[in-house]
């Protein structure tokens, strides 16, 4: 599907879905509600969903990312905005459109992280997306103040914390303070929690401090049971589709997603790339018995399959990821291998979402991770 193509459907989609018939069901069911912030394709969203909340309203300025989480979660309001451009009370009054009473208990999301990668050269002062956390506290400042939220989480790169970047993710955290919330950061590494990729990210969760004047947070940790293998998550699909132009997704046999870049470079072809094989960010060949590297394909450097022939297709990175069988990423293929590249694996979220749920329920943490002695409490 060609991006002019992709902008008219979601146009189309975001008109009908502006009193979504299935919201009031939806948020009368012992649901917590939330509101999503660069909701991308859902994957955190997924995860809180699983675990009883459910998103009001999702928020994101890709095209490609809202057509992909209207299909997959119709019920759900989707707004297509620039979150650094919105106005004051802007979220308020799509709160106060949707068809049924909603009094949101907090906000998730994680900014694009690309301005706080290490890989990112040119680094945060020239890029824009580095003013998003700040848009990010300042909806949550409001939204705090209107609904007297319970809770907020924040998702982004490891890279947030080097040195590089250090006083900017103090500032975020003083944002976040200032809306009225005690901070708490972990790192979370998402083969920990059953999927099949090595993924370490930065989390920020804040509570209320009004609500829960002597909270203390701890982060999931793994259960200790054994990586899942890129072996046992894709190594009975048939192969993919080599992408070409015209091709209609709804035509590929196993999933509209089952798609990859044709492989073009003499490597795939002479034997020359070998399982587990490094040959420079291009060229890494995944192993079948450990877990995937990183899902991250800048440049379109898309992981090559353990068999050596060929790249991941879209839906092996989403498997990867740790995304139902039956979701589905729409755009064009590039669209897709940014939309899977960027989001959090719903298994991680998941975790995640049970721990907040739990303190909202009995407010405080009724278990603690084993080992843990002390909550990492967040200096701001």
């Amino acid at each position: 599907m060609r991006r002019r193509q992709v902008a008219q459907a979601i146009q189309m989609r975001i008109v009908k879905a502006k009193v979504p018939k299935g919201l009031a069901a939806e948020l009368n069911q012992q649901a917590l509600p939330v509101i999503s912030l660069f909701s991308g394709a859902g994957g955190l969203d997924l995860g809180f969903m699983e675990k009883g909340f459910t998103p009001a309203l999702a928020l994101d300025k890709d095209p490609a990312a809202c057509l992909t989480y209207i299909c997959n979660h119709p019920s759900v309001r989707v707004l297509k905005q620039d979150l650094s451009a919105i106005p004051n009370g802007y979220i308020l009054e799509r709160i106060a459109e949707l068809p049924v009473s909603v009094k949101p208990v907090g906000v998730i999301g994680g900014p694009p992280c690309q301005a706080f990668s290490l890989s990112n050269r040119n680094g945060a002062e020239q890029d824009p997306r580095a003013n998003l956390p700040s848009n990010y506290a300042r909806i949550l400042k409001e939204l705090a103040k209107t609904f007297d939220l319970d809770f907020f989480l924040f998702e982004n790169v490891l890279g947030l914390k080097h040195e590089r970047h250090v006083e900017l993710f103090k500032t975020f955290k003083r944002l976040f303070a200032d809306a009225g919330f005690t901070i708490f950061e972990g790192e979370l590494d998402a083969q920990d929690f059953g999927v099949p990729q090595v993924r370490k990210r930065l989390f920020v969760v804040g509570f209320s401090d009004k609500k829960y004047p002597s909270i203390d947070f701890f982060f999931p940790e793994s259960d200790g049971a054994p990586a899942t293998t890129v072996r046992e998550t894709i190594e009975n699909l048939p192969k993919p589709v080599f992408f070409e132009r015209g091709l209609n997704p709804e035509e590929l046999p196993v999933h509209p997603n089952h798609w990859c870049m044709k492989p073009r470079s003499k490597k795939f072809f002479n034997g020359y790339l070998k399982e587990g094989d490094i040959k420079g960010r291009p060229f890494r060949v995944l192993n079948w018995d450990k877990p995937s590297w990183t899902v991250a394909y800048g440049h379109r450097e898309v992981h090559i399959h353990p068999d050596g022939r060929r790249r991941l297709s879209v839906y092996e990175a989403m498997l990867l990821q740790g995304f139902p069988p039956k979701y589905r990423l729409w755009g064009t293929l590039s669209d897709q291998l940014r939309l899977v590249s960027d989001a959090v694996p719903p298994p991680l979220a998941k975790v995640l979402a049970a721990s907040i749920r739990e303190v909202i329920e009995h407010g405080e943490q009724t278990t603690r991770p084993r080992g843990v002695l002390f909550p990492v409490r967040s200096k701001v």
